[in-house]
């Protein structure tokens, strides 16, 4: 399993490259997300170590808002596998492009997002964590879609 940090920094660096521009936050969270599942889909396993916290706008890695708010991508992070620097990739290519808020839309269809804001009015962040067997049914869902897409 990858440390988040790690993960995050990669995603951001791979986008600049790509982009020739910063990553915003939301995207990054929401990036983050998608690679998550990505990894639950391919490998049955947690990509990165970090907890997601269904927030207003869409799941919220709270070590990665820190890192914005102290300007932490700058820093040099360890290296990702080869492995990980592909499952990225590929989320860049199919994520990537996409505005932040239509990223943030994308989340709320989530049932780990969803299951983690029960109980919360809709202009709350809310403290309460994405579990990861719930992300499990968003990753089934995903791939079930891919399948009858491709059918």
């Amino acid at each position: 399993m990858e440390n988040t940090m790690c993960v995050a920094k990669a995603l951001y660096d791979m986008y600049y490259k790509n982009n020739a521009k910063a990553m915003d936050e939301m995207k990054m969270h929401k990036l983050m997300y998608f690679a998550q599942r990505e990894s639950l889909i391919r490998h049955n396993r947690a990509l990165f170590d970090g907890v997601f916290y269904g927030w207003k706008y869409g799941p919220v890695l709270k070590e990665v808002r820190t890192a914005y708010k102290q300007d932490a991508f700058s820093q040099k992070f360890d290296e990702v596998s080869e492995e990980t620097k592909d499952l990225l990739q590929f989320i860049l290519e199919r994520y990537g492009s996409l505005p932040s808020w239509k990223l943030s839309s994308l989340s709320h269809g989530e049932f780990s997002w969803k299951k983690a804001r029960q109980g919360l009015e809709s202009g709350e962040d809310g403290n309460v964590k994405l579990l990861l067997d719930a992300m499990k049914v968003d990753a089934t869902k995903e791939l079930m879609n891919r399948s009858t897409t491709i059918a």
